[in-house]
C-alpha cells in the first residue's frame, strides 16, 4: 500500500498516532529532504532510514514505488512539513498510480495553507491557494493584477528574503487599505501572525518592525471591487499571447478573474 503522510509543519508533536503506526510499519520511506525527516523519524523513535524523493528525481523514483508497490510492499511518502503534493513533491506519483490502477490513500495532519488561513483572522468560506508567488516580475504583476477583482481569500508562500520586494511590489496593484495578514513560524516558539491593511504592513517591514525570518504565509483579503473592471497591462498581454492563442488566454484569464471570456477575447485581440 502506499501512503502520503502529512508531517508537522513546525511543532513535532503534532505528528498524528496514525501516522506514527503507518511509518513504523513501512517497508520503505521516500522524504523530499531526508536531512529534515531524519529528525522526525528520531523524534517517534523510528529507526528505519528514508530515501531521496524531490522535484529532480520524481518521474524516475515514481517508477521505483510503484515497483515496490506491485511487489506488495508498504510505502510511506513525507514532505519536509505539511501535505506532499501541496507545492511539494507528489502529484506526479498520483497520477502515475491514476494511470496505474495503485492503490493510494492520505494520512490527513498539518497543512500550513489551512494553517494560515485560519490564524489571518480573514474571511474562511471561499478561498484559493497559490502557492509561491512567481519570481519573475512580468508573471508576478499578472498575479497581483488579478487578485484585484478576486472576492475569495487568496493564500501564497513566499521566501523571507523576498517578502519586502514582493510587498511593495503588491501594493502598486492593490488597494493599500486590502487587509493581509503574514504568518510565520507556525506552530513553533515563535509563532507571529501580523495582521494589518498593506500600507501598514509595508511600513513596518520597512521600519523592521516586523522580523523577517522563517517560513512565510501570505494571506490576502478578498476584493469588494465587484464591478470594476480587468485591468491587464500591454506587457503581461503580450506574455500571454506569446504562449498561448487569444482563446486560450482568454479562458484561463476568465477562470482566474471572474471576467466575461468574451469581453477579454475582445481586448487581447484589439492592436
Amino acid at each position: 500500500m502506499l501512503y502520503f503522510i502529512s508531517s508537522p509543519i513546525g511543532n513535532l508533536n503534532d505528528i498524528s498516532l496514525r501516522a506514527i503506526d503507518v511509518i513504523g510499519s513501512s517497508d520503505y520511506i521516500y522524504a523530499e529532504d531526508t536531512r529534515t525527516t531524519q529528525k522526525l523519524l528520531n523524534f517517534i523513535d523510528c529507526k528505519k532510514k528514508c530515501k531521496s524523493f524531490h522535484e529532480h528525481n520524481e518521474d524516475q523514483i515514481s517508477k521505483e514505488i510503484i515497483r515496490y508497490v506491485r511487489d506488495n510492499k508498504t510505502i510511506s511518502i513525507l514532505s519536509d512539513a505539511g501535505t506532499p503534493a501541496i507545492s511539494d513533491p507528489g502529484y506526479k506519483l498520483i497520477r502515475e498510480c491514476c494511470k496505474n490502477s495503485i492503490n493510494y490513500t492520505l494520512i490527513p495532519g498539518p497543512s500550513s495553507v489551512i494553517s494560515a488561513l485560519i490564524m489571518s483572522g480573514l474571511p474562511t468560506d471561499k478561498f484559493t491557494f497559490y502557492g509561491f508567488i512567481p519570481k519573475k516580475m512580468n508573471e508576478q504583476n499578472f498575479c497581483f493584477e488579478a487578485l484585484k477583482n478576486e472576492d475569495k481569500t487568496a493564500i501564497f508562500f513566499e521566501s523571507s528574503k523576498r517578502l519586502e520586494k514582493t510587498i511593495t511590489n503588491l501594493e502598486k496593484h492593490l488597494n493599500p487599505k486590502r487587509q493581509i495578514a503574514i504568518c510565520k513560524e507556525m506552530t513553533k516558539f515563535h509563532e507571529q501572525i501580523m495582521r494589518d491593511d498593506l500600507s501598514n504592513i509595508l511600513s513596518r517591514i520597512q521600519k523592521r518592525d516586523i522580523t523577517i525570518k522563517g517560513e512565510i504565509v501570505i494571506v490576502i483579503e478578498g476584493s469588494n471591487n465587484k464591478n470594476k473592471k480587468l485591468s491587464i497591462d500591454a506587457s503581461i498581454k503580450r506574455e500571454f499571447l506569446k504562449k498561448m492563442s487569444a482563446s486560450d488566454s482568454a479562458k484561463l484569464i476568465s477562470l482566474i478573474t471572474g471576467e466575461k471570456k468574451r469581453d477579454i477575447y475582445k481586448f487581447l485581440i484589439e492592436s
